[in-house]
């Protein structure tokens, strides 16, 4: 269990929020599902939602834009910096595209959207007011995080340069790497199958559960998915989810201590 109190060190993740085409649908699915509560911002912010546990702030939600074409929902992984305009062109040299600009937003902070070179959606978010997520790895609150694509070397090379991070490829199964700083592990990227039938790569952001039996049970009575099997692991129990709205993400219930 972490409760963080201070912006998260540059290149680490620091923040995951869900581009959703009805904010109230999931409001009422994620308090159901992860027993969030809500802090909603006003009309300037475009009714941004902050999502609590236990009064810590875990993860966020946005409708769409006014006029902006429409977008698949799904989560979104922000990664932290403390020099946003100097990231997003690094970034750019090596090989991103931008999708939203560094903007200010004040006074929580800054941020701005990207494309990888593989073309999953990731950000930026440079602290104000806002320091990102204040919990991780207990129920309710961002474990870990995955990136899915067809070529996981380019992506391996492309974070880890933009990061400043290590890769460790895990023995045994799928091509699969941990980025690090020194041993702390940051993230994971994973190379699909096309066996796997069409999956866009994109960041999936595992949520902690106390039981997965039971958070699996309430995703699908409110309307959600169950895209796999619940699966034992040595790091825990998981399980491939989407939300009503299709956004995917993973439960993890982990080992008993």
């Amino acid at each position: 269990m972490t409760t963080h109190t201070q912006p998260k060190p540059a290149g680490t993740p620091t923040w995951v929020d869900l581009l959703t085409p009805n904010v109230d649908v999931a409001r009422a699915f994620y308090h159901t599902v992860f027993g969030w509560e809500y802090d909603i911002s006003g009309p300037e912010y475009g009714d941004y939602t902050n999502a609590r546990v236990g009064g810590r702030i875990a993860a966020g939600m946005a409708g769409p834009m006014p006029g902006a074409p429409p977008a698949p929902s799904a989560w979104s992984l922000y990664f932290a910096t403390d020099q946003i305009e100097a990231d997003v062109a690094r970034a750019v040299a090596l090989g991103a595209t931008v999708h939203v600009p560094a903007m200010a937003i004040d006074p929580f902070g800054s941020m701005a959207l990207l494309a990888d070179p593989t073309g999953a959606v990731f950000g930026f978010w440079q602290a104000g007011e806002h320091i990102g997520s204040q919990v991780n790895d207990e129920p309710g609150g961002a474990a870990w995080y995955e990136l899915y694509v067809p070529n996981a070397p380019q992506a391996r090379d492309f974070y880890g340069a933009l990061l400043g991070a290590s890769a460790e490829p895990m023995p045994g199964g799928p091509e699969y790497y941990v980025l690090k700083h020194g041993e702390t592990a940051l993230c994971g990227v994973m190379q699909t199958d096309p066996s796997w039938g069409a999956f866009p790569p994109q960041w999936i952001t595992y949520f902690g559960v106390a039981d997965a039996d039971a958070t699996v049970a309430a995703v699908i009575a409110n309307g959600g998915t169950a895209l796999s099997p619940i699966e034992p692991t040595p790091f825990g129990r998981m399980a491939a989810m989407a939300d009503p709205a299709g956004a995917q993400f993973k439960i993890i219930e982990a080992p008993a201590s």
